[in-house]
């Protein structure tokens, strides 16, 4: 197997490697870690799998074919993106998103064996879902220009997929966290300031965004488990939804979080972390990768904001 991860040295292909290499067939595997700077260019053995990074930048069309031509993946995982919600940038998501979708793909397509293409989607893609039926694979996308531009240029991408479906899965992962995450996104942001709080560097007050919205929340070693059996069981031309089906409030997040912390605390709405085009309730069926791969989430919400928290007291400040 030589597997190119594209967004490697982001927070899931980090995890997503780690898991790779920790498979029983990693000794027959070759990871090519697809980074967008050269800067970064190294070849290492790391356990026991072999990890090459290569520089990749997806918006380059001539650069993409030339890459795959060279190192002819036998599986692809689609990780390179803008991916917060709260990225305003419309173009540019657009251009990473889609665009940069459709250059690895058409790439893939003209290799004489063709890989097969693992897409990371977003459950986002529903829109709002209802917490007591959880959106599966058959139910319509929703409308675009509703939910920000993330949300529409995963739409987007999945028309692409379409087009090249005798090499693409599209993989629909739902909220998911843990060590390592950017604190850009609301759950690593509330760790990082209860690390904070607790070393003394800031008031003992928690600027928060919207604490109403239920989210379907997966650990990251739980998702990049899946993507690893879906590479292996998935097919082309199908669709699965990487969830849980148990949507739970950020407030209850929250609180979760602030009784592992060992400073009392206080909360404090702060409207520029609201989103306009915020979904109410996001939530999947994963009765589908169940049934395809014997998928099961193994981490509990506690462990997993008990490692996220204990990785901003460490690393996550240290870094």
């Amino acid at each position: 197997m030589r597997i190119l991860i594209t967004g490697a040295n982001g927070f899931v292909g980090r995890h997503l490697i780690a898991a790779l290499q920790a498979a029983e067939s990693a000794p027959a595997m070759q990871i090519f870690a697809a980074t967008h700077s050269s800067a970064d260019n190294n070849a290492q053995i790391d356990g026991n799998g072999h990890v090459e990074t290569v520089p990749l930048d997806i918006q380059d069309a001539g650069a993409t074919q030339i890459l795959l031509a060279d190192i002819r993946p036998t599986h692809i995982v689609h990780l390179a993106a803008r991916s917060s919600g709260a990225d305003a940038d419309r173009p540019m998501v657009f251009a990473v998103n889609v665009e940069g979708t459709r250059h690895l793909l058409n790439a893939a397509r003209s290799l004489a064996e063709l890989p097969r293409v693992l897409l990371v989607s977003t459950g986002y893609v529903y829109g709002n879902t209802e917490a007591q039926r959880p959106a599966r694979e058959s139910d319509p996308l929703a409308a675009p220009g509703k939910y920000g531009a993330y949300t529409d240029s995963k739409i987007s991408m999945e028309e692409v997929a379409a087009e090249y479906c005798n090499l693409a899965l599209v993989v629909r992962a739902f909220s998911h966290t843990g060590p390592g995450q950017s604190a850009t996104f609301a759950i690593p942001a509330f760790a990082r300031q209860l690390a904070h709080i607790e070393r003394g560097e800031q008031p003992p007050e928690i600027s928060v965004g919207n604490l109403e919205a239920l989210r379907d929340l997966l650990d990251v070693r739980d998702v990049v488990e899946a993507y690893r059996l879906l590479l292996e069981h998935g097919l082309p031309g199908e669709t699965y939804n990487v969830a849980n089906g148990n949507p739970v409030a950020m407030r209850d997040i929250l609180d979760r979080l602030r009784a592992l912390c060992t400073t009392p605390t206080e909360v404090q709405i702060d409207p520029t972390r609201l989103r306009p085009a915020d979904i109410s309730c996001s939530t999947g069926d994963a009765l589908k990768i169940r049934t395809v791969t014997g998928w099961q989430p193994q981490y509990t919400l506690d462990a997993t904001l008990h490692d996220t928290l204990a990785y901003w007291r460490t690393e996550g400040l240290a870094g």
